[in-house]
């Protein structure tokens, strides 16, 4: 089992079938988070460890949680074998919290809620940890290193340390600088297929382990279901999802891997199925590490008690301190791409494009599209008998032949010429 835990080579040949409880084991064989977690300081506050972080088994073995939901509220069937005895301090209230919903203002008057809102931002309002990793206690490492892990996930929602946690070096002081990042969905957008929204809110799909509904807790419930259907098991830190689910053993560890690792077809099924959630909230961080001082480091850690000489220090000992760096965020925020008014100015817009800029247009168009023509129609029809009447006239004045045009000058000189009183025809040519 502790090969199985190492990622190391197992004979299953030699493997008999085992029956112990693996959550069990892990317990025993763990470094409990009160030797973990040597020192914290939350919201410029020192705490007792022990009251903070509580073990919960996970992908990589026994971790230490802080923020995250009660058992009570994160489950519907029992809770995992490390979280059936936890109990929070007298002046804790575990409240339902949902990125949904958020807090309850006011319902818990004088209560320090569980999980715990930030206090501020910055260094000296965050999360402060003392780590001991314990270095020459080691039996073997899941990686390549020794150190810690550390996972930043919804409080809602199982982690995955194994796949996304960031390492912490010992004799490193490591900053973790937050960067929070929501999801929001307009609320009528319930009425809008799920295909079409691309996401699903907190009462839409009942998960059968988990209480609430995100992305991961269902993609963890679905991988149980594959191997129910091709081991008969499921791993020690899955959910269980009927009462009478089995634990897989150490022999049908291939069975376990091969599933995990290569059916990628299923997996896809399974994301189509587990849509994102339309209210998610995830953290991105931002590290800088750099090397602890060895020099007065119980003057600056005056919360740790314990003696350590420069070596012990730098190779055993982590500092990490984790803060959001800003006093707000931005959420983004889904909504329809065309709403109800967007479509009725869109109409509207056309019914302008075709109709002008007002119906007074209506009568512009009907006037040069009837009124103007008729009327050109009867003015030239009235102006036919005119112009034949003209032609007759000038006809009878200048006769059939040719007109003949006398210039400035001679029509002076007959004029002079012409006898006073006498009717004389100077433009009409002699027969």
């Amino acid at each position: 089992m502790l090969q199985v835990l190492c990622r190391r080579r197992v004979d299953v040949q030699r493997v008999t079938e085992d029956r112990a409880n693996w959550e069990e084991f892990i317990m025993n064989i763990s470094q409990p988070c009160q030797s973990m977690v040597i020192g914290c300081r939350f919201g410029a506050d020192d705490y007792e460890c022990a009251r903070m972080f509580y073990p919960i088994v996970t992908d990589e073995g026994l971790c230490c949680v802080f923020n995250m939901l009660h058992p009570r509220f994160m489950y519907k069937s029992s809770a995992s074998f490390s979280q059936r005895n936890m109990t929070l301090p007298k002046d804790f209230q575990a409240v339902n919290w949902h990125a949904e919903l958020g807090y309850r203002r006011g319902q818990y008057p004088g209560s320090l809620l569980y999980p715990r809102p930030a206090q501020g931002t910055g260094e000296s309002l965050g999360l402060s940890l003392t780590l001991d990793v314990q270095a020459d206690a080691y039996y073997c490492s899941s990686s390549s290193s020794i150190g810690f892990k550390v996972a930043l996930h919804s409080p809602n929602e199982s982690p995955n340390v194994r796949e996304t946690g960031v390492l912490l070096a010992p004799g490193m002081e490591t900053k973790l600088r937050i960067d929070p990042a929501k999801i929001r969905t307009e609320n009528h957008l319930r009425r809008v297929h799920r295909k079409y929204r691309r996401c699903l809110f907190r009462n839409e799909l009942k998960l059968r382990w988990f209480a609430h509904y995100t992305q991961r807790n269902c993609a963890a419930e679905c991988l149980s279901r594959l191997l129910l259907l091709h081991c008969g098991c499921v791993s020690f830190y899955m959910p269980r999802l009927h009462r009478n689910d089995s634990i897989c053993s150490v022999g049908q560890r291939k069975c376990v891997e091969r599933i995990r690792l290569g059916t990628i077809e299923a997996m896809e099924s399974c994301l189509d199925e587990c849509l994102p959630s339309c209210f998610d909230l995830t953290f991105n961080t931002i590290t800088y590490s750099t090397k602890i001082s060895h020099d007065g480091f119980d003057v600056t850690n005056p919360n740790v008690s314990l003696n350590f000489t420069d070596a012990y220090v730098e190779r055993s000992i982590a500092v990490v301190n984790m803060y959001f760096k800003d006093q707000t965020y931005r959420a983004s925020k889904q909504t329809e791409f065309i709403g109800f008014s967007d479509f009725l100015s869109n109409v509207g817009g056309l019914m302008g494009l075709f109709l002008g800029f007002s119906f007074l247009s209506i009568a512009e168009c009907v006037y040069f599209a009837l009124i103007r023509p008729c009327r050109t129609c009867s003015e030239l029809r009235q102006q036919q008998p005119t112009t034949a009447a003209i032609h007759a006239r000038a006809n009878r004045v200048f006769g059939a032949g040719n007109i003949n045009y006398i210039s400035p000058s001679k029509w002076f000189q007959t004029e002079l010429a012409r006898p006073r009183g006498l009717n004389y025809n100077y433009n009409r040519h002699p027969a």
